[in-house]
């Protein structure tokens, strides 16, 4: 599923990552630890597609990281990046059709996520009215609309009430 080899980055004369290898298998679930500063969200962004490694390689599937294996990623940052004026259901729908997702499956995905997540109840609630466990809860339901291969999820019980965790 998920392979780094020999992944390297440097700020300046600073080294984050300095030859990180690691394999993740299909189904796998992998917690990356470290201290401020160890180079996990730069990791992730190098997953992402969003910086670029000085050296090493990152494959998906066995396909190096690109546009589509972006497109096979889920991910709930550690800072929830939500459009606060929008309901939950708004929320999902516009990220879902940005995935390709439209019509019947995409209410059906929003619906599921909304479930998953335990915010049926809120689905027409503003994001901005939610509390900040529930709009981390939403970041989640949003990481997994397009139903990804591998998700990501970056402090994942940040902000998270003592239920959803």
């Amino acid at each position: 599923m998920l392979t780094i080899a020999h992944l390297t980055k440097s700020y300046g004369n600073h080294a984050v990552l300095r030859g990180l290898n690691l394999t993740i298998a299909p189904g796998e679930i992998y917690g990356l630890l470290g201290p401020n500063g160890a180079g996990k969200t730069t990791t992730i962004n190098i997953l992402c597609n969003l910086l670029r490694a000085d050296s090493g390689t990152v494959e998906i599937n066995q396909q190096p990281i690109s546009k589509q294996t972006k497109r096979w990623i889920g991910v709930a940052p550690q800072e929830t990046l939500i459009y606060r004026s929008l309901t939950c259901a708004e929320n999902l729908r516009f990220f879902a059709s940005l995935y390709g997702l439209h019509g019947r499956q995409q209410q059906q995905r929003v619906q599921a996520c909304l479930a998953a997540v335990g915010l049926s109840e809120q689905a027409n609630r503003p994001a901005e009215t939610l509390s900040g466990g529930m709009q981390r809860r939403l970041s989640l339901a949003i990481a997994l609309v397009h139903q990804p291969k591998l998700v990501i999820l970056d402090e994942p019980t940040t902000g998270l009430d003592l239920e959803a965790r």
